[in-house]
Parts: structure tokens; sequence; C-alpha cells
């Protein structure tokens, strides 16, 4: 039988990364103020070895998975630097000091001169950025995916849609006066419409940034029709949604009137969304394609 060529986890990687760049911001904040004020600060002190520990951390989870999936043996001293030779970093040597001094100083309870941390971050902080550009720029080009669109993770939130709105079109169709006789539908519509939902609200938090719609919350779906790739008749279907979600996991009362007669209203609407981002999705890869042909 042949064996499955392992892929890079697009989401894994993502996901590390922007652990990564919250990290790598907090220290670039806090290493920008003059030696002598970082010295006298040990509360700033404190604050920049914990993010230093969450940058390297959330480098060395993308370092680990990118060393399993090209077989690469690494140990978590080496492994930085041997994934910057992967993806041909100038002085790969460099991340090995990193590593290096994150498993001496790694425990918070141990003394560290604010000195030298300072001296350190401000000389090498840089590499943290320089190794997630090289690394993305690397699966891009492995994986011929430019956008570092994750599938599997799309193709399985459509399925948790699918799967989930049968289960409420079971339910609904009992009809409401056997829907509000019977508590297990409540919670059992209830459930799976918040399944249906997210699965819907992770699609749209991946593809957002695919997008250009960089800043976002509770509101990503409707970012998305403010930017065409939904269109403005589902305005108020996503406004419905919402409200029901938030309603259904605050402190709220939501009737078995309004639980069953909001969903027999939306209900039919969550999978075209779903489709017209798909729609939206395909438009902008033939875009990105055209142009780099």
């Amino acid at each position: 039988m042949q064996e499955t060529q392992k892929k890079p986890k697009i989401s894994l990687i993502l996901e590390s990364f922007t652990q990564l760049e919250k990290a790598y911001a907090d220290l670039k904040k806090n290493l920008s103020i003059s030696s002598q004020d970082f010295i006298q600060n040990r509360l700033l002190q404190d604050k920049v070895r914990v993010d230093f520990n969450l940058a390297f951390e959330s480098a060395m989870r993308v370092c680990r998975h990118l060393s399993a999936v090209y077989n690469i043996r690494t140990t978590s001293k080496d492994c930085l630097e041997k994934i910057a030779q992967l993806v041909m970093l100038p002085n790969p040597e460099a991340f090995s000091e990193i590593a290096q001094f994150y498993v001496k100083h790694r425990d918070l309870k141990e003394e560290l001169s604010p000195e030298e941390l300072y001296t350190f971050l401000n000389k090498s902080l840089h590499l943290f950025k320089d190794y997630a550009k090289a690394v993305v720029e690397f699966v891009k080009r492995e994986t011929n995916n430019p956008l570092l669109i994750d599938f599997e993770l799309l193709n399985e939130k459509a399925r948790h849609i699918k799967e989930s709105i049968k289960k409420i079109d079971f339910v609904l169709a009992q009809g409401f006066e056997e829907f509000s006789r019977t508590p297990m539908y409540y919670d059992r519509v209830k459930y799976f419409y918040q399944v249906a939902y997210d699965s819907l609200f992770d699609i749209c938090k991946h593809l957002a940034p695919k997008f250009g719609v960089k800043k976002f919350g509770d509101d990503c779906l409707s970012k998305l029709v403010e930017v065409g790739v939904i269109p403005q008749d589902y305005y108020m279907d996503i406004f419905k949604m919402t409200n029901l979600k938030n309603k259904l996991i605050s402190t709220w009362e939501v009737s078995q009137e309004e639980l069953y007669y909001t969903l027999l209203e939306i209900k039919d609407k969550v999978e075209p969304i779903m489709k017209e981002i798909a729609k939206s999705l395909r438009e902008l890869l033939e875009k990105k394609r055209s142009t780099h042909s």
C-alpha cells in the first residue's frame, strides 16, 4: 500500500503564527524604551520574559510540525536552526542561539540579568519575523497554495453545517405542537444550531483575511457582506443568525416559540450563505491564478 504523503497543516501554521505575531508585537513595543528605563522596570522585564517564551513556543510548534512532515530529525535545541535551513534563511545558526537562550532562561523563577535580556532580545527579535515570513513563503510554494487556504478545514466545517441543518430540519418538521411538548427537541436544535453557526463562523474567520478583512470579531459574517463576498440580500438573515446565537450562549431566555420560528425562518439561509462564500473564494482563486500566469 502506498504511503500517503504528509502535507503541512495550514490551520496549525496560521494559528501558531497568529500567536507569534501577537507576542512579537508586544515584545517590540516593550523593548522600544531605553535600556535604562527597561532595567528599572521589573514588571516590564517579567512581561517580556513571558512574551518571549510564548513567541518561542509558537515558533517551535510550527517547527516540530514541519520536522514531522519533512522527516527531519530535530531536538528542541536545533529544530529552529534546521527548519531555518530548510526554508533557506540566512544565518540559521542564529536560531540556535535563540533556542539556547530559551532553554537557559525559560524558568521565570530563575534570575536573569535585565541587561542581558534587553541586549539579547533587541539583537535577536527580528528573527521571529524573518522565520515566520520564510516559513509561510516556503509552505505556499510547497503546497501550491498562494493564499494559504486550509481546504480540509473548510470541507470539515461545511460537512458539520450540512449535517446539523439536516438534524434541525428533522426536528422542526415535527411541528410546533410536538416541539413544544418535547424538551429534548429544544436542546437538540439549540445544540445543532450552535454547531452550524460556529462552523460557518469558523469558515468566515479563516477566509476573511484572504478577502482583505483584517479586523473583525463577532461581526465577521457582516464584514463579508460589507466587502461584497456575501450578497447584501443576506444581511438581515446574518443579523438574525448572529442575534440568535448570542442569545443562546447568554443568560437571555429564548422561548420554545422564539427558537422554533426563528430557526424555521433562518435555517434554509445557512447553506446558501456558505455557498456564496465558496463562490467568492473560487473567483478570488481564479483572479490570483490569472495574475500569476
